[in-house]
């Protein structure tokens, strides 16, 4: 058996940590989602918004 006939051990290690790296992705923007959130808690309050025109 050549090394190209070998399958790649590491193919599935690969994987693995790709799927963490996305994971720990999401779980990091889920956060800010949540930070995002409590910061403009309660919704109800009014944005401070001043137009002006001429």
């Amino acid at each position: 058996m050549t090394d190209k006939n070998r399958p790649d051990e590491n193919a599935q290690d690969k994987n693995d940590r790709k799927d963490d790296n996305q994971t720990e992705k999401k779980k990091h923007q889920e956060e800010l989602l949540d930070e995002g959130v409590e910061e403009t808690f309660p919704a109800s309050d009014p944005v401070s918004v001043k137009i002006i025109t001429k």
